[in-house]
């Protein structure tokens, strides 16, 4: 607004009143001034619509960490079996952890001509404080004779967070999650891949995450609270050793059941990390900066020329409600307008003070507060009264 009236001041106001050379250096100040407002505002506008957004990690304690999902690939065929481990020292039976395995099968489902096991925690089992249920302990056997140690390439293993394993989770959740973040989604695959291998004792320590993916749209670029897409993930620390004897197996077949590995996942992080993703700048941060920089704008244009006049009314006055303010100004002041037209006939000095003062008060100065003064001035001035009269009173009794 000060801009738009400064303007229409330099045509109308300084120009008559001003040097030529004041006015043109008024000019072009405004120029550049509104010129590198556009531009602040355009690179405002940039950072706005390429904004990638910040992620917020935070660690949240969790007395239960759901049991990861495993996939084990092979080229020769073996059984898994498995126990669940606990803080106390003991263990389960392996019956009870045989449900969720799923025995290793070689079909028209696996397009590699590979064998396919899977370990699955369904019906929310989950490692738990609690209980201290905090590990399972995997022993995976081969009984293929058509193995031979020096062509074994290893084992793959793969593991994903159970609650957003890519493998498992509803169409609809892997039609949204490929659409908010697919590239992410995708990398699961491959984010816990390792090689077991023949005689080996591997470890798989897992730590938990849950991604918080923001689902953009207007409400949320304004600054209202925005709604996440969870997606949940897991990340591993593995390690292995070998068992030095493995040298007598070479280019011994096998017979029967032979141990080809033990594999122990588990945790001792009962903290999951929880990843925030958020917008670094929204409309109403860019207004708010847009505000201040045009702030600066004026500040620097006030110290150059000085302050620009009072401009009492604003759009709606000026252009929507000027005939209505016009009709309401005439009958506060019947008799000529302060300011605005010259004194009528019948108008006296007086008459004229009266109606600047309350031309000003109403317009310009708002002095309100003052009243308050007003009232405790007369309050004084009648306690300081009755003062001097009950003097005067006493000086006259004494008489």
């Amino acid at each position: 607004m000060e801009a738009l009236y400064e303007t229409k001041d330099l045509f109308l106001r300084y120009k008559r009143t001003e040097p030529v050379f004041l006015v043109a250096a008024r000019g072009i100040t405004i120029l550049i001034l509104l010129a590198v407002l556009g531009g602040y505002f355009a690179i405002l506008t940039i950072f706005l619509a390429t904004d990638g957004g910040v992620i917020k990690s935070s660690l949240q304690p969790a007395s239960t960490i759901p049991i990861p999902d495993l996939e084990l690939v092979f080229n020769y065929h073996f059984n898994i079996s498995c126990v669940f481990r606990y803080s106390d020292g003991s263990e389960s039976t392996a019956e009870e952890c045989s449900p969720y395995i799923l025995q290793p099968s070689c079909n028209n489902f696996t397009s590699d001509d590979r064998w396919h096991g899977y370990f699955t925690a369904i019906d929310g089992l989950v490692f738990n404080q609690t209980a201290k249920r905090y590990a399972m302990y995997f022993t995976i056997n081969i009984d293929d004779p058509r193995y031979v140690r020096d062509n074994d390439k290893g084992m793959m293993i793969k593991a994903f967070d159970s609650e957003f394993n890519p493998i498992t989770v509803p169409l609809s959740v892997n039609k949204s999650a490929n659409e908010m973040d697919g590239e992410f989604f995708q990398s699961l695959d491959d984010l816990n891949l390792h090689v077991i291998g023949f005689q080996q004792m591997n470890w798989m320590f897992i730590n938990r995450h849950i991604r918080k993916k923001e689902i953009s749209n207007f409400w949320s670029l304004l600054g209202i609270p925005p709604q996440h897409f969870e997606e949940p993930y897991i990340t591993t620390k593995y390690e292995a050793v070998t068992n030095p004897g493995t040298a007598a197996f070479a280019n011994q077949p096998i017979t029967g059941q032979q141990l080809y590995a033990n594999l122990f996942v588990g945790t001792m992080n009962w903290f999951q990390t929880i990843e925030t993703e958020g917008k670094s700048l929204r409309i109403m941060d860019s207004l708010g900066l847009l505000a201040g920089f045009y702030g600066l704008l004026i500040g620097i244009y006030i110290l150059l020329f000085g302050f620009p006049p009072v401009h009492p009314w604003g759009l709606c006055q000026s252009f929507f409600l000027r005939r209505r303010l016009k009709k309401e100004l005439r009958k506060q002041y019947p008799k000529s307008i302060p300011l605005l037209e010259r004194p009528s006939i019948d108008e006296t000095l007086n008459e004229r003070i009266n109606y600047l003062e309350q031309f000003v008060k109403q317009f310009f100065c708002d002095v309100g507060f003052m009243e308050d003064w007003k009232h405790e001035n007369e309050l004084d001035d009648l306690v300081d009264s009755a003062v001097d009269n009950a003097e005067t009173i006493g000086k006259f009794a004494k008489r």
